[in-house]
């Protein structure tokens, strides 16, 4: 998958709202909002969530990943034996992508957002090599399903991927020896 289909489909993804003042109905070409009261909960596209935040219109419902909660997880892939994966919370990935998207709009030129933004990428780096590297692990010895489990569904196409690239390779060089 490639980084634009990654990023469409994070885009295209449901995100939950808050109105923050009366939306009135919207309607578009292809996008319809019923409109919603004030404080009022509804679920729409991020890519659509964003323009009603940018708008003073609406807010995320608890959809970006805190610091503290960043933290926790990456705390919890340090720990964890190299054979196992810690479960992620769900949408982690999207999450992550939301949070870092707009705290990177939002700190342009502020030194403590540009810091924080800084700080947050370093953590996410570091779980996703965490991830990778046991992913490959895992994919490279034929992972029982239970080892599996934890996989969010970015991170299961990539173990099916590498586990099928693997499985070929090693029948194709094994067969050199007659096997």
């Amino acid at each position: 998958m490639s980084l634009e289909d990654l990023l469409f489909e994070f885009d295209n993804d449901s995100v939950r709202m808050v109105a923050v003042r009366k939306i009135p109905r919207i309607e578009t070409s292809g996008l319809l909002l019923e409109g919603y009261e004030e404080n009022e909960e509804f679920t729409v596209n991020l890519w659509v969530g964003r323009e009603l935040v940018e708008s003073g219109l609406a807010r995320f419902a608890e959809e970006e990943i805190g610091s503290q909660e960043l933290g926790r997880i990456h705390y919890m892939e340090r720990i964890q034996p190299l054979g196992r994966l810690a479960p992620l919370p769900e949408r982690f990935y999207q999450r992550v992508y939301l949070t870092l998207s707009s705290l990177r709009r939002r700190a342009r030129g502020d030194l403590a957002r540009i810091e924080a933004y800084n700080r947050l990428v370093g953590m996410f780096r570091d779980i996703v090599e965490g991830r990778v590297r046991k992913i490959v692990r895992l994919a490279s010895f034929g992972a029982s399903t239970d080892q599996v489990k934890n996989l969010a569904p970015e991170e299961r196409r990539l173990y099916e991927e590498l586990s099928s690239i693997i499985s070929s390779w090693r029948s194709n060089i094994l067969r050199i020896a007659g096997e």
